[in-house]
C-alpha cells in the first residue's frame, strides 16, 4: 500500500510539471521576494521621530520637515533616506504654553524665537506633557507627568526614534527619558551637553535591545565649535604652529539662557575647548564657552574668535575675526543627517552607540575625532 502512494504521488507531481506548473512555484518565490522587498520599502520609509524639548531648535526642525521646498540641503540622502522618509509622530514638552497645542502652533509658542522659515500646516500632533526631574528653569512655567505615562503614551506614538532637545542642565531628566526609550523599544539622539550616549552601561543596554543611542551635545553644522576647530585644522595643515586662541560666544534665545548659569555654563566651556584642543596633535592654549545673553538678539548668535599662530622665521600670524549664526538653522541639517543615520544603522545591526555617527554630529565623545575625518568616516558609512 505505501509503495502504491508513493508512485501515485510521483504520478502526481509529474502531471503539474507538464501543465506548467512549476513555474507557479518559482512565481510563488518571486511573489514572496517581492513582499520582502515592499517590507524594506516600507521600513526605509519609516523613520517616526518623537520630539523631546519643543523649543527654537525643536521649531526649525519641524518646518524643515513640512516644507515642500528647502533650500540648504547638505545631504540629499542618508543611508537611503531622504528628508521626506522623516515623519514625526509625538512631541512632548514641559511648558504650559506648549502642552496641548497643536505642534504647528507650539513650535512658535512663547518663549520661542526661531523665525518662520516655513509654513506648517496643522499636524494633528498635540503637544503632551513631558516629564521633568530637575528644578524646572525660571523662565518655563512646567506641567509634568511621570516617567511609566511617558513611556506609555511614548508607544502610542508608534515612534522608532526619540530626539532629545530638551534645556541644558537637566542631567536626570535626560537620563530618565533615555531610560523610558530604551523600554519603549526606541533608539535615542541625545542633542544635550549630558553624559547619556558617553555613559558605557547605559550604551550597552541600548545595544542588547537592538536600539541605537546616540550624542551628545550636538555639533552645529557651522556654530562656533565647527568652524574654530575647521579653521585650526586648516591653519596645522599650512605648516603654522598654533600657540593659543579663544572663543566667546554671545547669543539670544531660550538655548543660551540655559547655559547662563554658573554650573552649566561651565560645563558647556569644558566640553567646547576640550573637542577644540582635540584637534591639533599637540597641546596649546584654549579656551571657548558662552559669555552672555541678550534678549533682543533672538536665536542669532556671534562668536568672536582670536587666533595666535607662528610661521616661518617664528613670525607672527594672528586672527582676530567674528562670525554671526541662527542658533536653529545651524543644527538643521545636521539632525536631520543624525535621524537617518541612527534608522539606517539599526538596519545595518549597528546598535548602541555608533562611533561615527556620534564623531560626526556631537561634540561631547567618549574618544577625540578630527572634524574633517569624522565627515568622511561617516560618509562612507552612509552616503
Amino acid at each position: 500500500m505505501a509503495k502504491g502512494k508513493k508512485q501515485a504521488r510521483s504520478k502526481a507531481k509529474k502531471a503539474l510539471r507538464s501543465k506548467g506548473l512549476r513555474r507557479s512555484s518559482s512565481k510563488t518565490k518571486t511573489s514572496s521576494k517581492s513582499r520582502s522587498a515592499a517590507f524594506l520599502r516600507s521600513e526605509i520609509s519609516g523613520i517616526k521621530v518623537a520630539i523631546l524639548g519643543i523649543g527654537n531648535v525643536a521649531s526649525c526642525f519641524v518646518q524643515s520637515i513640512y516644507a515642500k521646498e528647502l533650500k540648504g540641503m547638505w545631504h540629499e540622502k542618508i543611508g537611503n533616506y531622504r528628508r521626506n522618509d522623516i515623519k514625526i509622530v509625538g512631541a512632548f514638552d514641559i511648558d504650559k504654553r506648549k502642552v496641548g497645542r497643536d505642534l504647528a502652533d507650539a513650535i512658535f509658542s512663547e518663549p520661542n524665537v526661531s523665525p518662520k522659515f516655513s509654513a506648517v500646516p496643522k499636524t494633528g500632533i498635540i503637544v503632551q506633557a513631558g516629564i521633568v526631574n530637575h528644578e524646572v528653569p525660571r523662565h518655563l512655567t512646567s506641567q509634568t507627568i511621570d516617567a511609566s505615562d511617558f513611556r506609555d503614551q511614548l508607544k502610542v506614538t508608534g515612534a522608532n526614534i526619540v530626539l532629545n532637545l530638551i534645556p541644558s542642565g537637566m542631567a536626570d531628566t535626560s537620563f530618565d527619558y533615555a531610560e523610558a526609550a530604551l523600554k519603549a523599544g526606541c533608539s535615542f539622539i541625545n542633542a544635550t551637553p549630558e553624559s547619556i550616549a558617553s555613559d558605557s552601561s547605559l550604551s550597552a543596554k541600548f545595544e542588547a535591545s537592538k536600539l541605537v543611542l546616540v550624542g551628545d551635545d550636538l555639533l552645529s553644522q557651522f556654530g562656533g565649535t565647527a568652524f574654530h576647530k575647521g579653521i585650526l585644522d586648516f591653519m596645522n595643515s599650512r605648516g603654522l604652529r598654533i600657540e593659543k586662541s579663544y572663543q566667546l560666544d554671545v547669543g539670544g534665545g531660550s538655548e543660551t539662557l540655559n547655559t547662563i548659569s554658573e554650573p552649566i555654563k561651565l560645563e558647556k566651556r569644558d566640553i567646547k575647548t576640550e573637542s577644540i584642543s582635540e584637534e591639533l596633535p599637540y597641546k596649546f592654549e584654549t579656551v571657548a564657552g558662552t559669555t552672555d545673553y541678550v534678549d533682543y538678539m533672538g536665536n542669532n548668535r556671534t562668536s568672536y574668535f582670536w587666533i595666535q599662530a607662528k610661521s616661518f622665521f617664528d613670525s607672527d600670524v594672528k586672527i582676530d575675526v567674528y562670525l554671526r549664526t541662527n542658533d536653529a538653522a545651524n543644527a538643521g541639517n545636521v539632525l536631520i543627517d543624525v535621524i537617518r543615520a541612527v534608522a539606517r544603522a539599526r538596519q545595518k545591526g549597528r546598535f548602541g552607540s555608533p562611533k561615527e555617527i556620534c564623531d560626526y554630529g556631537f561634540k561631547k565623545l567618549r574618544k577625540p575625532a578630527l572634524l574633517r575625518k569624522a565627515h568622511e568616516e561617516f560618509l562612507s558609512q552612509y552616503s
